[in-house]
């Protein structure tokens, strides 16, 4: 493909990302995504752990979508920013139980409101996978420039198993309601995705057998 049609390609991409986003978030969607997440509730209370989240930390939700791991990390101490693009998830997040310690702000994970260095930990789940795959490399560059260095990014989303008949099975049933860019996501090399904006990996720690894992990150200095 040509550059001009590649960068033509990319940007309608782009724009069908934010306007399916957009669509789907604001309507009905919003109101099921609980029930749809609920294999990954219990999840929220371990990432916060494998985060380090301390009392008196300043942490930020990226695409908090309902609030479940904002709130797990003000449960555990933290003061948190939880950003989404949908005002209707953001609505659910704040009448399900609102939280003293966490603020709920429309914005762009590509433009972060936030001063840089500013977050002991940043985290983003499940939404990466939803990404064209120009979105999600400034969504991380976005992360790493909030967070200070030495501090701590977590990337919490789809995996594929080890095991190469569960693997399949996996993949086969999550890309049949997932958008397109999560086969390119779950394909993609992470470690560099992470290491192209300053973060080395830590740890990575598989989840719901296998189909999920949690990323820790390191903001280098």
């Amino acid at each position: 493909m040509r550059p001009d049609r590649a960068a033509t390609a990319r940007a309608d991409d782009e724009r069908a990302y934010y306007a399916r986003s957009r669509h789907i978030y604001a309507a009905w969607f919003a109101t099921i995504y609980d029930a749809i997440t609920w294999p990954a509730r219990w999840l929220r209370s371990r990432v916060a752990r494998l985060a380090g989240i301390q009392a008196g930390m300043r942490a930020i939700d990226v695409a908090t979508g309902t609030g479940a791991q904002a709130r797990a990390f003000a449960d555990a101490g933290a003061r948190v920013l939880a950003i989404d693009l949908s005002l209707r998830m953001l609505a659910i997040a704040v009448r399900k139980r609102h939280h003293p310690d966490i603020d709920f702000v429309e914005a762009d994970a590509t433009a972060l409101p936030a001063p840089d260095a500013s977050f002991d930990v940043s985290c983003v789940s499940f939404a990466l996978h939803e990404m064209p795959p120009g979105v999600r490399a400034r969504v991380v560059a976005e992360m790493a420039r909030v967070t200070r260095p030495g501090g701590t990014v977590v990337v919490v989303d789809y995996a594929l198993p080890r095991n190469r008949v569960w693997r399949w099975v996996v993949y086969h049933v999550v890309k049949t309601y997932e958008p397109a860019p999560y086969a390119g996501f779950v394909h993609a090399d992470l470690v560099a995705l992470l290491a192209r904006s300053g973060i080395s990996l830590r740890a990575d720690h598989r989840a719901l057998l296998g189909a999920a894992r949690v990323a820790i990150g390191i903001r280098e200095a």
